[in-house]
């Protein structure tokens, strides 16, 4: 309807390739493999999460309404007489501290891939899915709300170029490769091209770094490492991906209640798997 299409076999291909994958976890669930069966479903189902997102949030920045940016810039403001300018200006004097937030703000998906490894390695599988769970709620939440705030982003509404900066992540700079097309309504084949980041507000790395966060919870040995390591991602959100303050606190709000909600489904109706796995799901504080 909005004049959008896959115009990437290797994308479709994917696509209907994971949607297998996942009928095949769930075939193998019925038949008792449940810790294999669960691990298909989950790496099928956030995959799949991870393609369609970045696709449908270039359809819904087709909406056009005007950028945001000095509207959050006033939140940030009123509500935490935060200057977002007058930050990332003194962020410039600590060269190597931008360079280590650039890789924190970097290892989002290692830690999603290791975060759901070492889940249903030691047997959490209810943990696994209700993070899967939430993780497919905060992406659709984000895309839903994004055209109604659109924004290019900090460096972009001020004119900073990244060779002035010590960042090492161009995705601040470069997403507005895709925004300003799919706004203008040049841009309608979706490829692999077109799976870059788009949403300014909510940011969904500060949601990612609280979901990772308390998916991490439940491996005690990791919880403290990784608790470090998230902190940091949120407070790399604003200096590395050029994210306002709001929309940090807009995406924590956001994946908190995806949190509420997933975890909530799955007490009501916890698979086998959760019976045996009583501690996956207790209260992280």
């Amino acid at each position: 309807m909005g004049g959008f299409r896959i115009a990437d076999h290797v994308l479709a291909s994917a696509l209907v390739q994971l949607a297998a994958l996942g009928a095949c976890g769930a075939a193998l669930r019925t038949r008792g493999w449940e810790r294999l069966g669960s691990g298909a479903e989950v790496a099928s189902q956030l995959l799949l999460a991870g393609l369609l997102a970045p696709l449908l949030s270039v359809v819904a920045a087709g909406t056009n309404l005007p950028y945001r940016d000095q509207d959050l810039l006033d939140l940030d403001m009123a509500l935490f007489s935060f200057d977002w300018a007058h930050v990332i200006a003194a962020a410039r004097s600590w060269p190597l501290l931008l360079e280590v937030l650039s890789h924190v703000y970097a290892s989002l998906l290692l830690q999603l891939a290791i975060l759901v490894a070492v889940l249903l390695i030691i047997g959490c599988v209810a943990r696994a899915q209700a993070f899967c769970l939430a993780w497919v709620l905060t992406l659709a939440a984000t895309v839903a709300v994004f055209p109604l705030m659109p924004a290019l982003g900090g460096y972009l509404h001020f004119g900073v170029a990244q060779a002035d900066t010590h960042v090492l992540v161009t995705a601040a700079w470069h997403h507005v490769e895709i925004l300003a097309p799919a706004r203008a309504g040049t841009l309608s084949a979706l490829t692999g091209d077109t799976l870059g980041g788009i949403v300014t507000f909510p940011s969904f790395h500060a949601a990612a770094a609280a979901l990772l966060a308390w998916g991490f919870w439940g491996v005690p040995v990791l919880r403290w490492p990784a608790l470090a390591i998230n902190l940091a991602m949120v407070a790399a959100t604003p200096v590395i991906g050029g994210h306002y303050l709001v929309d940090v606190l807009a995406g924590l709000v956001i994946a908190g209640l995806a949190l509420c909600v997933a975890t909530r489904l799955a007490r009501v109706a916890p698979p086998s798997s959760a019976r045996r796995d009583p501690e996956a799901l207790a209260p992280t504080s």
